[in-house]
């Protein structure tokens, strides 16, 4: 059936490990899906991560300790009809834990880094809190997924993150997609925060057409 890659990393042996979904090895509708190959792309391992309902993987970090945290889209789990959904595993893929975040709305998350400190950080979009109907959101969890803060950024109209670096100086940068500002029906949006996600700064880049940063 159909099967998707999302996201891919390069492993500390040399091959790679590729996250998405699956619908071909689904208990649900789809589930994540994580894909462990040698350096010529050969498969040694594959595992999912399921629910009953709609289940995406968007984002993949192979993890200081060897392991990998895949993050993305949840309607199995959480508080409302989709949230962020965040699975820590070990080396061979086996899970070791998943924690959600999300509200009463539609949230998730489309990129994330292990942090510094061995946490990590998920950005994405949420229509649970902000101020518009759609916001770009940065979510900051320890090591073991426990969400320490979260932040929004966004106007009245539709505003997303799809891509995250945690900045030199401790901070972050997440770009993505606005309609509440810019030029055009949609523009690049590149917002810079400091360490606690406070915004610092944003730009717009784009004409009066739609514009989107994916990466």
């Amino acid at each position: 059936s159909s099967d998707e890659a999302t996201a891919l990393v390069e492993t500390s042996d040399g091959g790679y490990a590729l996250a998405g979904y699956t619908n071909s090895f689904s208990a649900g509708n789809n589930d994540f899906w994580l894909v462990k190959t040698d350096a010529s792309g050969n498969m040694m391992w594959n595992r999912t991560y399921e629910g009953t309902n709609w289940d995406y993987a968007q984002a993949l970090v192979q993890t200081s300790d060897g392991g990998y945290a895949l993050a993305g889209m949840t309607e199995s789990f959480g508080a409302g009809p989709s949230d962020c959904w965040l699975v820590k595993t070990d080396a061979s893929g086996n899970m070791q834990w998943n924690k959600t975040y999300g509200g009463t709305g539609s949230d998730y998350a489309t990129a994330m880094e292990q942090t510094a400190d061995g946490g990590y950080a998920l950005a994405g979009i949420t229509d649970s809190f902000g101020a518009g109907n759609n916001d770009a959101w940065l979510v900051r969890t320890d090591a073991s997924g426990n969400m320490q803060w979260n932040q929004t950024y966004g106007g009245t109209n539709e505003d997303g993150a799809t891509a995250l670096v945690e900045t030199s100086d401790g901070g972050y940068a997440l770009a993505g997609r606005t309609t509440s500002y810019g030029a055009g029906t949609a523009d690049f949006w590149l917002v810079k925060t400091d360490a606690s996600g406070n915004a610092q700064w944003n730009k717009t880049y784009g004409g009066t057409s739609s514009d989107e940063a994916t990466a």
